[in-house]
């Protein structure tokens, strides 16, 4: 098939969660189809990788800069206009105009977030049962999420957000002839939202690079037992869970582990991270991450504000290392706590989890069963096998068969 796949964030490199997921999405779909690709860049550095990225396209290819001047004043609009300041942000005439070329020789259109949908809603010349929107996570939960924490005035924008992404969400659903999530309980909770979209809601799962880190020198000093967490450090989950950890749980393993070092692994670390604490050190970006997991006694997801599936638990199981998270960077994968991992919610509880994995007797055991989970379940291959079959059943016949068999998905 012609399949026309639009993105939110340019694909490539594949070097955090959303881009990992985009990633492996085009590559699968590139293997199978001609592929037509637009994406967003927003950060001009990754159009060093237009060739790259290039190499996995054979139909034609849209890269669209994004100006966050621009994209700032069209927010403003969308504010006393009431509809989503997300949208806003990727609104793009060019875009536009490209897809309306290109969309005369496509038979399918896979949709990367919801942010994508508008582009696709309400066009006269694309049937909407031929388009699969890929949320991966419902967007609109996590900002009412954010809301619940906030202090005005960015409660009430939070809050604004949530109702106004929801709505979007379920139109794009009602509309199109598929919606994935990354999860079962992400599909669940979109459904419980979206009764309208009954039977075209499914959940596929994200996968992982099963390949083992190459052996290579340890980051970590030889008197260390290090903790790390890795991560995109200035996405505020990610920086109040590492917060949490260093300043609630690091001090109750180092009464028992004086050693225990805790190692904050990733990008654009927010200045609230790089406060100094005592056995905490933020590296910012590096080359190669897989050094920091493979070197590790034990990998830490302390995630309390999470939707969809932490990539950073997939890594560390993936690395066959121990990994403590949290139930909320957990309950978009199919574990069973205490013998693929640890799972701990409280301070102490999780330093208690942290203790035994990075120096326990079970810790080599629990490794090895994450490791054999991941090779089970989540191979990239596996988990969008879900794609291919929801893209071969013909549009014409996805109302009819509602989907009946993967409602929330049955294929992860």
């Amino acid at each position: 098939m012609n399949v026309l796949f639009l993105c939110h964030r340019i694909p490539f490199p594949p070097d955090k969660g959303e881009k990992i997921r985009a990633f492996h999405i085009l590559k699968h779909l590139a293997a199978r189809h001609t592929v037509h690709l637009a994406a967003f860049v927003d950060d001009l550095a990754d159009l060093a990788h237009a060739d790259a990225l290039r190499s996995y396209v054979r139909g034609e290819m849209l890269l669209v800069p994004l100006s966050r001047t621009v994209a700032r004043a069209r927010m403003a609009m969308a504010l006393v206009a009431g509809t989503p300041l997300t949208t806003s942000y990727f609104a793009s005439t060019k875009l536009e105009h490209w897809i309306d070329d290109v969309v005369k020789t496509v038979d399918r259109a896979v949709l990367f977030s919801s942010a994508m949908a508008p582009f696709f809603l309400d066009r006269g010349d694309f049937d909407p049962a031929k388009v699969v929107l890929d949320m991966v996570d419902v967007d609109s939960d996590k900002w009412r999420q954010y809301s619940g924490s906030a202090r005005a005035p960015m409660k009430w924008i939070y809050a604004r957000e949530a109702r106004t992404l929801l709505d979007l969400e379920r139109s794009a659903a009602a509309a199109f002839g598929a919606t994935l999530l990354v999860s079962p309980y992400e599909a669940q909770t979109f459904a419980e939202l979206a009764p309208e979209a009954h039977g075209r809601i499914h959940s596929v799962a994200n996968g992982v690079d099963l390949t083992l880190a190459p052996a290579s020198a340890s980051p970590y000093g030889d008197d260390e037992i290090p903790l790390v967490m890795v991560g995109t450090m200035d996405y505020w989950p990610n920086v109040e869970g590492a917060i949490w950890f260093a300043e609630d749980i690091l001090p109750r393993v180092r009464k028992v582990l004086p050693r225990a070092h805790f190692y904050i692994v990733g990008a654009k670390p927010a200045p609230t991270l790089q406060k100094p604490r005592e056995g905490v050190t933020v590296t910012g970006r590096v080359e190669d991450v897989r050094p920091y997991i493979a070197h590790a006694a034990a990998v830490v997801a302390p995630l309390r504000l999470a939707r969809g599936v932490q990539n950073k638990v997939l890594e560390g199981l993936a690395q066959q290392k121990p990994v403590v998270a949290t139930g909320a960077a957990t309950r978009g994968l199919d574990i069973v706590p205490g013998r693929d991992l640890w799972v701990a919610d409280h301070p102490q509880a999780f330093a208690e989890a942290v203790i035994a994995a990075a120096t326990g007797p079970d810790r080599d055991r629990i490794a090895a069963n994450g490791r054999a989970l991941v090779e089970r379940e989540y191979d990239w291959d596996v988990t969008l096998g879900a794609l291919d079959r929801i893209l071969s059943v013909p549009p014409s016949l996805s109302e009819a068969v509602a989907w009946k068999g993967e409602l929330v998905g049955e294929a992860k």
